[in-house]
Order: C-alpha cells, then structure tokens, then sequence
C-alpha cells in the first residue's frame, strides 16, 4: 500500500512539476533606455537607476536624520533643558541641510548621465 502512495505521489509531482514550466519574466529596460545591440548603453542606464535609487536612499536618511533630531529636541522640552527657540533653530537648520541634501543629489544626478 506504501509502495503505490509513493508511486502516486511521485506521478503527481512530476505532473505538476512538468506543469510548472513557464517562460521567465523579462527584464525591465533602464530609465534611459539604450538602442538595441547597445550593451554599453543599457549598462549606463541601469547604472543611472542604481544611483537614483541611491540618492533617494541618501534623502530618506537625511529626513530621518533631521526628524530624530527634531523629536529629541521636544523631548528636552518636556525636560525643561530646552526652549521652542531651540526647537525653530534646529528645525529651520534641519530645513536647509534638506534643500543642500536634495539640491546635490540633483546635481549629481545631472553629472551621472
């Protein structure tokens, strides 16, 4: 009885295995998509999508960065060690690393392609 659970099963498998064959997604072209044949090219835009992609990473960590900055600021508030005019510096100063932050992954980005 084992012997033919086994045997089922096993047919069952490759049935299902054999089912499974299916052709692969294909790949997303860069941003800047190249010509055809232009393997060069196709590099230089996946590598633009890499450094984008990294920039926006840099920006999400200056913003936590800032915002940490900001919630500790409030808490030493609470403490009674800070005042709101310590908490508008920091925040107009968190504001304008920011801009310089965005504004130089811009740049880089238009030096990058």
């Amino acid at each position: 009885m084992k012997k033919m659970f086994t045997a089922l099963m096993t047919g069952l498998l490759m049935v299902t295995a054999t089912a499974a064959n299916a052709a692969l997604p294909a790949t997303a072209a860069p941003t800047n998509a190249a010509a055809d044949g232009d393997y060069i090219g196709l590099l230089q835009g996946y590598a633009f999508d890499i450094g984008i992609v990294i920039g926006l990473i840099i920006g999400t960590v200056a913003f936590v960065v800032v915002a940490s900055n900001m919630v500790g600021v409030y808490k030493e508030i609470g403490a009674g060690k800070k005042t709101w005019g310590d908490m508008g510096m920091h925040g107009g100063m968190g504001v304008m690393l920011l801009v310089f932050v965005v504004f130089l992954l811009t740049e880089a980005a238009g030096v990058i392609f």
